[in-house]
């Protein structure tokens, strides 16, 4: 029974973050390209903090340099071999621009969704240890996964794509943890250069979208500096997120 308690509440942190995040990001539509390059500068922004500030630290506090490193370059080269393989064409008559934003998008899920499963293992080994723990760490995964609903969301609004298909992708990205917690729960001890690998991975592979993708089109895009602009105020937002769930 306590298992799959804590496998509800690992569905409940990542399904209720990144699809609250998903929601918000469906608002940014019919803007101009202007806003857009704010709205992807964001998006990067937060998504560095996410690395910076969430993913290495703990994997670096896990397991040390080399494991945390190794993990970042696999996951790097990983969705680098994804984005060749990725069909670079245009589908329904999408012009370059909104087709490389579909690609961002359906990457960052990708990204999110490998994230999303060793933060689940994390509220499944903290509820092995104590329940409070457990329950600490799923509503601060649920505040932090909101912003990288959004970080994915906005690049696939953007797109033009269909309001019903963002929300599902941003569910979905949310259901790893379920399984992580689970896991989590059912293993108890899991290695900690597993957990480690696991977040550097993600971490990787959340870095090369977000320096191949979403700044270059940020920048493409950019007026009077709004992509540089939209960075910083993500790097802020995200320092000022991190900063509150440690209190």
């Amino acid at each position: 029974m306590e298992i799959l308690l804590v496998t509800v509440l690992g569905l409940l942190a990542g399904v209720i973050g990144t699809g609250l995040g998903g929601v918000i990001g469906v608002f940014c539509s019919e803007i101009s390209e202007q806003k857009i390059s704010v709205l992807l500068g964001f998006s990067a922004g937060i998504m560095l903090m996410v690395i910076s500030l969430d993913l290495m630290p703990e994997a670096l506090e896990l397991s040390g340099m080399w494991v945390s490193v190794l993990g970042l370059i696999i996951g790097s080269l990983v969705i680098a071999a994804l984005d060749v393989v990725l069909p670079h064409v245009h589908i329904s008559g999408e012009d370059e621009h909104h087709a490389r934003l579909k690609r961002t998008g359906i990457v960052l899920v990708l990204g999110i969704a490998l994230h999303n499963l060793p933060e689940g293992l994390a509220i499944g080994a903290g509820s092995m240890h104590e329940k409070g723990l457990g329950l600490f760490l799923t509503a601060m995964i649920a505040l932090q996964n909101v912003p990288e609903g959004m970080a994915m969301s906005i690049p696939l609004r953007v797109a033009r794509t269909n309001v019903s298909k963002i929300l599902f992708a941003a569910f979905f990205a949310g259901l790893p943890m379920g399984l992580g917690a689970f896991l989590g729960q059912y293993f108890g001890g899991l290695s900690e250069n597993f957990l480690a690998f696991s977040l550097s991975f993600a971490a990787g592979a959340m870095l090369f979208i977000t320096c191949d993708e979403l700044i270059p089109e940020a920048n493409n895009l950019s007026k009077h500096h709004s992509a540089t602009f939209g960075i910083m105020v993500g790097v802020i937002t995200g320092i000022i997120l991190s900063g509150l769930i440690s209190v």
